[in-house]
Order: C-alpha cells, then structure tokens, then sequence
C-alpha cells in the first residue's frame, strides 16, 4: 500500500480509451483530476476507488466504455460511466492514497486482458 512519502498516482481512463497516469501528491483531489466541481465516488475494494463527474450526465458528456468496462470486472451489473473517470487508491487517516505504479497497470491489464481478440477457429 502507498504512503504519503512513496511516488503515488492516479489512473485516468477516458470515454475514447486513453490511459493517463497522473501524479498523486498530497494535494491532489478527484475534482482536480476530473476537472469537475462535483464528483461521486464508486467503492471498488478496500484498496480501490473510482472517481467520476457527478454533472457528467446533464452535461451531456460522452458515455466511457473502458470505464465501464473496468467496473465491470469489480462489479456484475456496473452502472453506466459518463465522461473520464479516475482511479485512486482508497483512504487512510482522512487522505485520500493514490495507487502504486504497479496497481495502475494492473487496471490497464484487465482492461486490455478483457478485450483481446480471441482467434476463432479455422473452418
């Protein structure tokens, strides 16, 4: 698990597919990654959090396939994702942890692991 004092990230996953990694200090917020005034977060495990626009909807932001996606793999029925979305890690003493180098690519591997193509069958 990340300390305050480790190099610590985010995952931000775009509706088009872009992967960013953005840096995680101790200043750092979900509104500042989201660029959004007013966010809600997703509990994915005791170790994971996915962040999202709350306004993204009304504002008629693109739906986020890879998000969803993402959601999925924590969760059996996700709800819709709208807009970018940020993964952190989740919270220790009040501060919000971001997530190791390794905890990210993992996410980028299970999204990548699940949309492989898969050879079909030669006829």
């Amino acid at each position: 698990m990340p300390t305050l004092l480790q190099d610590s990230y985010a995952l931000r996953v775009e509706p088009t597919g872009g992967f960013s990694l953005l840096d995680w200090g101790i200043d750092m917020c979900p509104q500042d990654a989201l660029d959004a005034d007013q966010v809600r977060s997703v509990d994915l495990t005791t170790q994971l959090i996915m962040w999202t626009d709350e306004l993204a909807v009304p504002l008629g932001l693109p739906a986020n396939a890879p998000a969803r996606h993402l959601l999925h793999t924590y969760q059996a029925n996700p709800t819709p994702v709208c807009g970018a979305a940020v993964f952190t890690g989740s919270t220790r003493g009040g501060a919000l942890l971001g997530l190791t180098e390794d905890q990210a690519l993992v996410l980028v591997d299970r999204y990548f692991s699940r949309h492989r193509d898969v050879p079909r069958p030669r006829r």
